[in-house]
């Protein structure tokens, strides 16, 4: 009987270790570029949300490092295209404006 003991405890043991990795690397979330997060503004914002949440998330997850760098991207584009505008703004302020057209009659 002792011996069933020990096979019934190695069974289970194995039986744990199967089930845990099977958790550990079946369930892993799949990996997005930042690329792909710039262009998923809703997931994007759902893992930085994440992350805040748990901010050892942050060295660890590469989908943590690839939502922060696709935000840091989107922020920077934005800020350019703001201040490209503002330039072409100033820029056609500062024209003269062009004298009225004379009347040859």
């Amino acid at each position: 009987m002792p011996n069933h003991r020990k096979n019934r405890t190695r069974i289970a043991s194995w039986t744990v270790l199967a089930v845990s990795l099977f958790a550990l690397y079946g369930c892993q979330e799949e990996i997005h570029s930042a690329q792909w997060y710039m262009g998923h503004g809703t997931e994007l914002q759902a893992k930085l949300t994440e992350c805040k949440k748990y901010p050892s998330l942050n060295d660890s997850d590469q989908n943590c490092k690839n939502a922060t760098e696709a935000f840091m991207t989107l922020v920077t584009v934005t800020a350019q295209k703001a201040e490209e505008a503002q330039k072409a703004q100033d820029a056609q302020q500062q024209a003269p404006s062009s004298p009225p057209p004379s009347d040859s009659h």
